[in-house]
């Protein structure tokens, strides 16, 4: 916050706000601006911040560096781990309460969409280790309050899903804790999945990688979980075996609803907090959302891309594909076909994603203007599109029948050895001109 606030990025709401919809809705209003914090919530002492990570390069800035060296630190990050320090204490320490726990009295839990099943940890990530196997996760999921001591978590078959499911055989809950208020670091490596982080890969190294700073960590008050000793809140229980109940819908990062579900437990057994604490939210369906999805999902779709054609340079998932279902990929063709192939390689090893554009290395990925230029330039469908037949795709997919989902690739790439026929007009000595010399009447400070 302060160094957001130093830089001009954060805005300040000084009017009291409800966190159900009015809050929600003012950060809808404001998605593409600065970062937010709500000084006044009615209700609560504490303070919500809210749209920290929803601007590409104010990420990159936050992890000291370039936009366009977001990517390659990421691949970094993921092939150099920094290992978390273990601390005695933390300021998460601060405030302990481990009895009469009643979470929508102490924390501002926010009811975001008008037809949400009720108020949603969105900004929680939840922590699950197994000493026995060495292995920790962290990860993302739908947390509903449904009592002052419940939450209810909705599991998809991957890493969490595996810790409880092992647990639940014996009879025996899964400690857990969810961490709120964390850095843009931290955030982003629970958000990230695919091949570069198989389970056992601890994602508090790959934080500590991205900012270049190990992440500090303390045990738990109740839990035999190591939790962010900087988190601004820290909650811990236990998933319950063999206990159901209804929770949902939520808002997807599609911008639609899936289904109320019947789903595990969280038996909350304490909070955890900084005598200062600022709650954190995340709005579904927004910038933040979808840059979360798509920054921890790119490197791996790098990594598939780069096994078929070493000249593949960067992946862009893009926000309009709610940050999950379109890619576009630069790609440094060394021999045709290479485009086709990298388009087949990722759909064959993706689930997610459905539109795959492949464009050559002069055109920026990032840039959709010049991607849909390329489109239309280089690209004919007799030639160069990939259809495939539906396979098992997304469950947030609200297009997908019956989970499955088809795919299409645009080759957008031009034929090997045809730089004037497809190369992009320019003019010499644009580049060197500063607009503001003409404008005032300036001299030049160079002759074009």
């Amino acid at each position: 916050m302060n160094t957001l606030e130093s830089w001009g990025e954060l805005l300040r709401v000084k009017k009291e706000v409800s966190p159900r919809f009015e809050l929600p809705a003012l950060c809808k209003k404001l998605e593409t601006g600065k970062a937010l914090v709500f000084e006044k919530v009615s209700g609560y002492s504490l303070s919500v911040a809210a749209g920290f990570d929803n601007s590409r390069s104010r990420i990159a800035r936050v992890l000291g560096t370039a936009e366009s060296g977001l990517l390659e630190r990421y691949l970094e990050a993921i092939r150099l781990p920094w290992p978390p320090q273990e601390v005695r204490d933390g300021p998460v320490k601060e405030v302990k309460i481990a009895r009469d726990i009643d979470l929508l009295r102490e924390l501002p839990v926010v009811t975001h969409y008008e037809k949400d099943g009720g108020p949603f940890i969105t900004a929680g990530v939840v922590i699950a280790e197994d000493p026995a196997q060495g292995i920790r996760n962290l990860s993302y999921h739908r947390l509903q309050v449904l009592d002052k001591d419940e939450i209810g978590i909705f599991l998809q078959p991957r890493h969490l899903w595996k810790l409880y499911t092992d647990k639940e055989k014996i009879g025996k809950p899964l400690e857990v804790a969810i961490a709120i208020g964390l850095d843009t670091a931290l955030r982003l490596a629970a958000a990230t999945s695919g091949i570069s982080v198989p389970l056992g890969f601890d994602e508090y190294s790959l934080a500590g990688a991205l900012r270049q700073k190990p992440v500090e960590i303390v045990r738990g008050e109740t839990v035999e979980v190591m939790v962010p000793a900087r988190a601004e809140i820290v909650i811990e229980g236990v998933i319950l075996p063999h206990v159901r109940k209804s929770e949902g819908p939520l808002v997807n990062f599609s911008g639609t609803y899936g289904e109320a579900a019947f789903s595990p437990v969280i038996k909350v057994k304490a909070i955890t907090l900084r005598k200062d604490a600022v709650y954190q939210d995340l709005l579904p369906f927004s910038p933040e959302h979808h840059l979360l999805l798509a920054l921890g999902y790119e490197p791996a779709v790098l990594q598939i891309a780069r096994v078929r054609a070493p000249g593949a340079a960067a992946v862009h998932i893009t926000p309009a594909g709610c940050g999950r279902f379109h890619a576009v990929i630069s790609l440094k063709k060394e021999q045709e076909g290479e485009g086709k192939e990298v388009i087949q390689a990722v759909f064959g090893n993706t689930r997610d994603l459905k539109l795959v554009i492949v464009v050559d290395e002069d055109i920026n990925p990032y840039d959709l203007k010049e991607v849909e230029w390329a489109v239309a330039t280089r690209f004919q469908a007799d030639r160069n599109l990939v259809v495939l037949p539906p396979s098992p795709g997304s469950p947030l997919d609200p297009s997908a029948r019956d989970g499955m989902t088809s795919r299409m690739g645009i080759d957008a790439t031009k034929p090997l050895g045809k730089t004037d026929a497809y190369g992009k007009a320019g003019i010499p000595g644009s580049e060197k001109i500063n607009i503001e010399d003409y404008l005032r009447g300036r001299p030049s400070s160079e002759k074009t």
